[in-house]
């Protein structure tokens, strides 16, 4: 009986439940101190006992209160901590089952698990159009660097080896058509040569080759020392095989770093240390340049400004890891990303 009591009156709309306790605690209190009024009567109490009693009934009243309030209002802070988590970017949050509740708050419930159902089913797809936008990239980059290095790569090979045979077959005495021959021969091997950095950045063949250490080592000390900035590299000696996917990942992350660096940060000093432990593999790209405020929103931290931080972020989510970001002015950034090992299968 008590038991269905109890779910009938969690039905009850809150206003009734605030209203039903007010009312047994105006019962009591008057009942209460009519037996307190007689007793003190009898006793013939001074001053001090009445002010006693009304203090402790006061008390007594503000404690009930109180507790009447909090277990009614109790289902709408399960709403407030969802609708936070909802606010803060956790998608995946838990729906609400409040179903021996208050009929409005159960109305506003189901609305509310419906919301978070389409948020959930919409970021799935997002996650699911993002990761087909960047495998189709990663192919087209590839596509694209193979048939540069193909056609118009062998193309200028070609165009600089016979501007060299047809310059060693000029009369010798011929200086303008030797110089203008060997300008043309330059210009080809130059324009050879920013094919080839094209080509390099597209889809780095070592990346393929050697593998991430050897392709991160190439790229950073290549980009960042050309600019004169000192890079400290830190690698592991013994380091896990990753997937295609992650290794593309962790690559492209390292490219975006290292330009973001170069573009931006004015720095003098750069650290990359990449490692891995039994459950996760990290990178971190630490500068000593002039820095950035960052805006805090949710789970993420990045600059209104840095939409090639949204970028590592969104490939490092793809592979179910998490990014972080610390910097301030004149404090250097520091840019770091996690992300799951594979489990060995047994």
């Amino acid at each position: 009986m008590f038991q269905s009591l109890l779910i009938r009156l969690k039905r009850t709309p809150i206003f009734y439940r605030i209203a039903i306790g007010n009312a047994i605690i105006i019962i009591a209190s008057a009942f209460v101190g009519t037996i307190l009024t007689h007793l003190l009567t009898d006793l013939s109490a001074t001053l001090w006992h009445f002010v006693i009693f009304v203090s402790i009934g006061v008390l007594i009243s503000l404690t009930l209160n109180f507790i009447i309030l909090k277990l009614s209002m109790q289902p709408l802070n399960e709403l407030k901590q969802i609708v936070n988590g909802i606010q803060v970017g956790q998608a995946d949050v838990q729906q609400l089952s409040l179903d021996d509740t208050d009929p409005d708050i159960h109305q506003l419930t189901v609305a509310l698990n419906s919301l978070i159902i389409q948020l959930q089913n919409r970021n799935q797809q997002l996650q699911i159009l993002s990761e087909r936008v960047i495998n189709a990239q990663e192919d087209e980059r590839k596509r694209i660097a193979r048939s540069l290095h193909d056609d118009a790569g062998q193309a200028l090979s070609t165009l600089v080896i016979n501007l060299d045979r047809l310059e060693k077959q000029v009369p010798v005495n011929n200086n303008e058509l030797i110089s203008k021959i060997s300008s043309i021969r330059q210009m080809a091997m130059d324009s050879l040569a920013c094919l080839r950095v094209m080509i390099y950045d597209l889809r780095p063949a070592i990346l393929d080759d050697l593998g991430l250490i050897p392709a991160i080592r190439w790229y950073a000390q290549t980009n960042l020392e050309n600019v004169g900035i000192q890079v400290e590299l830190s690698f592991p000696d013994e380091f896990p095989a990753l997937s295609q996917s992650l290794t593309t990942t962790l690559f492209r992350i390292t490219q975006e770093g290292v330009n973001n660096i170069i573009r931006h940060s004015h720095a003098k000093f750069v650290v990359i240390t990449l490692g891995a432990d039994e459950n996760e593999v990290y990178l971190h790209i630490q500068d000593d340049g002039q820095g950035f405020t960052t805006i805090s929103s949710g789970n993420n931290t990045i600059d209104k400004d840095h939409w090639g931080l949204v970028g590592i972020q969104e490939r490092i989510e793809l592979v179910g890891g998490k990014m972080t970001i610390k910097s301030a002015p004149e404090q250097g950034t520091r840019l770091s990303v996690y992300a799951p090992l594979p489990k060995a299968e047994v």
